[in-house]
């Protein structure tokens, strides 16, 4: 299931974070997600939890960059 949000200058409720131009985690179930609005061209940033379909690819980026992500020290 994907997570929606809606875009603050024109309204539209159909953006999905998993169209994302960008995600900056912050936590292994949050992140700033970046992406274009469909309608309107306007740039909407939100924070939110990582979809479930997302988590995975989440987790393989921190192996790849040696971030850690919960891993213990």
């Amino acid at each position: 299931m994907s997570q929606t949000i809606t875009c603050p200058a024109c309204g539209a409720s159909d953006l999905d974070v998993c169209c994302y131009d960008s995600m900056m985690v912050v936590r292994a179930d949050l992140a700033m997600f970046t992406l274009r609005c469909s309608s309107c061209g306007a740039k909407v940033s939100s924070m939110q939890s990582i979809p479930s379909q997302l988590r995975e690819e989440v987790r393989f980026a921190a192996i790849e960059v040696g971030a850690g992500m919960g891993r213990d020290r």
